[in-house]
């Protein structure tokens, strides 16, 4: 989180703003807290919630997907990252001038998409993707980047394979309970920020950031929002990637 702090910092200064203090600290003094990453555990938790007879695919989820594929605009290779069940790819590849390469780490949720979300034009991949599997014009990551602990190489990986995104993350505003210090009261995401938060952690890697919102969590649509909104989930449609020097580590 340090590193992500002072680069975020950089990139402020540099496009004439004065940083003082990024983040101010708790008044009370207790430090900021983010949960261990949890790891691809995908499927099992959509097999857990079917045997207690609730939905094997959440809605508000399916709604978010939905969302997104209705904003790829002219893109003809999508590359997805963390695909989980394969419900973008499904929905995107409707249209069969699209192909998606649809990556996810976790076998169950790999086999179940292949099984039960086929198209010809859809490539599932039960591990990394590379530009070499490309080109691609378009990347997506739906709720994927809250998931992973460093999410600086996560984003770094995203801005290297298209030169457009849609990366989506939930609102850490979108209630009292998680408009905290952290961490987030789900125990699978490691982290989670406000709007401007994210815009500005994206600005790293894409000189373009859009911010939408759903209006409605679990109808398909999308609206314009700013840095201050509290509408969850985020859809940040990036484009134009930075080189990777102004957000590597190790400069």
């Amino acid at each position: 989180m340090h590193w992500a702090k002072e680069q975020v910092q950089r990139a402020l200064r540099a496009r004439g703003y004065e940083v003082r203090k990024l983040v101010a600290p708790p008044a009370d003094g207790r430090p900021y807290l983010e949960n261990p990453e949890t790891g691809p555990v995908n499927m099992r938790d959509k097999l857990a919630r079917a045997a207690r007879g609730e939905p094997f695919e959440w809605p508000d989820i399916l709604a978010l997907n939905s969302t997104v594929a209705r904003m790829i605009g002219p893109a003809t290779h999508i590359v997805e990252l963390g695909g989980g069940t394969g419900a973008f790819a499904w929905e995107a590849a409707q249209n069969d001038t699209v192909r998606v390469t649809c990556s996810e780490f976790d076998p169950a949720a790999h086999d179940w998409a292949s099984q039960h979300r086929a198209r010809a034009n859809i490539r599932y991949v039960n591990g990394p993707v590379s530009r070499d599997d490309g080109p691609f014009d378009l990347l997506v990551a739906i709720e994927v980047v809250e998931h992973v602990a460093d999410y600086g190489g996560f984003l770094g990986t995203c801005a290297s394979l298209a030169p457009r995104a849609l990366i989506t993350t939930p609102n850490k505003l979108r209630n009292a309970d998680t408009a905290t210090i952290g961490p987030p009261p789900y125990y699978q995401h490691v982290r989670e920020w406000t709007a401007g938060e994210f815009y500005w952690v994206l600005r790293l890697f894409y000189d373009e950031v859009a911010l939408f919102a759903m209006p409605d969590p679990n109808r398909p649509s999308a609206v314009a929002v700013t840095v201050l909104d509290a509408r969850s989930p985020l859809i940040a449609d990036c484009r134009h990637p930075v080189p990777g020097q102004r957000w590597k580590k190790n400069e």
